[in-house]
């Protein structure tokens, strides 16, 4: 199969998106973030864990928190407990 030129992907992903949005029109994140970075520290922290816990574990995370390298430069005993409530801590970590 020949490989997908940028406007035919372009059209394919409108398409799907706009089928999305009719199948799914309420559809919103139940994750509290206000950046990428942290959708993806929430995302991270929600497997095996409901969004209610994870936002009241983000909540201070994001405050402390404010840069990838933050995250990067961390205790990592020191992250460990403060994201131990969302389970599996030390793999999330």
């Amino acid at each position: 199969m020949p490989r997908e030129n940028v406007n035919t992907r372009a059209a394919r992903l409108k398409k799907i998106i706009a089928g999305l949005r009719r199948a799914y029109p309420d559809a919103h994140c139940e994750l509290s973030f206000s950046n990428p970075l942290e959708l993806l520290i929430a995302t991270i922290l929600s497997a095996q864990c409901t969004d209610k816990r994870v936002n009241l574990v983000t909540a201070e995370l994001f405050k402390k928190y404010q840069s990838a390298g933050d995250y990067a430069a961390a205790s990592l005993p020191r992250l460990e407990q403060e994201i131990r409530t969302t389970g599996f801590f030390r793999n999330k970590a």
